[in-house]
């Protein structure tokens, strides 16, 4: 079975021997404090920011916990469908968790979402960017005046990340009250390794940071994480592979989008909806890939297929091709 219900890489980034050498150098009787500094460093220089606006935590996940529960007391927002731990950790928490539902074509209305924000005033607003599970990419407008509606109300706008670095590069909102949250899951491939990480400023940065671990990642995951970005033009090749897997997948599902809505994406993830994409998904599982579908009432009819090896490609067409002829 080829997996495509995880959004995960389907190589590894990094060889086998150049794991056995990082192991090698790891220093599991001691505490990872200078490989958090070299880690938050080498992530610094990548995206050219300041280590002083980042930290670390167990994954993505952690930092979207940790901002519910130090900024999410008065209730928390989020569009739907969008990502389910949102609702999931302020569950935990048992705070407010408010939703703004989508068009039929998965669209989101701005206009309304700024509405519900002024009559449910949440102190804080998750969104992610490019979308998951649409992989549609916002607007920097719609950002912008999303991070406005929640300055106003004193509240703070969390924009998750988790698939940037798989669309182009765009503008985003700025302000202490506005937090990113990253990951190295997604484009990096290191989804096993448990390394996410959020920026922020000020006094954001300090109540979101204040209740992470003295230690949150272990020297074996950091020193994996800056591996990658000290190998720049491995990493530059990867990324490449990565990207141009993308590319064959949305081929893939363009070659039937007059009998499937392909929504265009910026993820490593294709985005597929109507009884047709029900149908397509429930063959191409049949028949050997395992592709992500919903018990959710409003993703009924939705099908999401995420990135694979370019040598698994030629089956994938081939069994969509099929699929298409007994569609006619």
């Amino acid at each position: 079975m080829i997996i495509m219900d995880r959004n995960t890489s389907p190589i590894s980034p990094l060889s086998e021997e150049a794991m056995v050498d990082v192991l090698s150098k790891t220093k599991i009787n001691e505490y990872p404090g200078a490989e958090i500094d070299h880690f938050k460093q080498l992530y610094a220089d990548h995206y050219n920011i300041s280590p002083d606006y980042i930290e670390v935590a167990n994954g993505s996940d952690e930092w979207i916990q940790k901002t519910i529960m130090t900024l999410g007391q008065n209730g928390v927002m989020t569009v739907a469908p969008d990502f389910v731990m949102y609702k999931e950790y302020a569950d935990q928490i048992d705070v407010k968790f408010n939703t703004v539902p989508c068009n039929t074509d998965y669209r989101f209305d701005f206009d309304e979402v700024l509405k519900r924000i002024d009559e449910e005033r949440p102190s804080l607003f998750l969104i992610s960017m490019p979308h998951n599970p649409t992989g549609q990419l916002f607007d920097y407008e719609e950002l912008e005046k999303l991070a406005g509606a929640m300055k106003s109300i004193g509240g703070h706008l969390v924009i998750d990340e988790a698939y940037a670095e798989f669309g182009p590069e765009f503008d985003k909102p700025a302000g202490e009250h506005v937090l990113i949250i990253r990951t190295l899951s997604k484009m990096y491939g290191v989804a096993g390794l448990r390394v996410g990480v959020v920026i922020a400023e000020g006094e954001t940065f300090e109540k979101v940071t204040r209740i992470n671990h003295p230690y949150p990642v272990n020297s074996l995951s950091l020193n994996m994480a800056s591996k990658i970005f000290e190998e720049k033009e491995a990493l530059a090749e990867f990324v490449a592979y990565q990207k141009r897997s993308k590319e064959m997948l949305e081929t893939a599902f363009k070659a039937v989008s007059e009998k499937v809505n392909v929504m265009e994406s910026y993820t490593n993830f294709v985005f597929t909806y109507g009884k047709e994409a029900v149908s397509l998904g429930t063959y191409l599982m049949g028949n050997g890939f395992r592709c992500r579908m919903y018990n959710d009432d409003s993703l009924k009819d939705v099908v999401r297929y995420s990135i694979i090896r370019h040598e698994d490609y030629d089956g994938l067409n081939k069994l969509i091709k099929e699929w298409s002829n007994q569609h006619v």
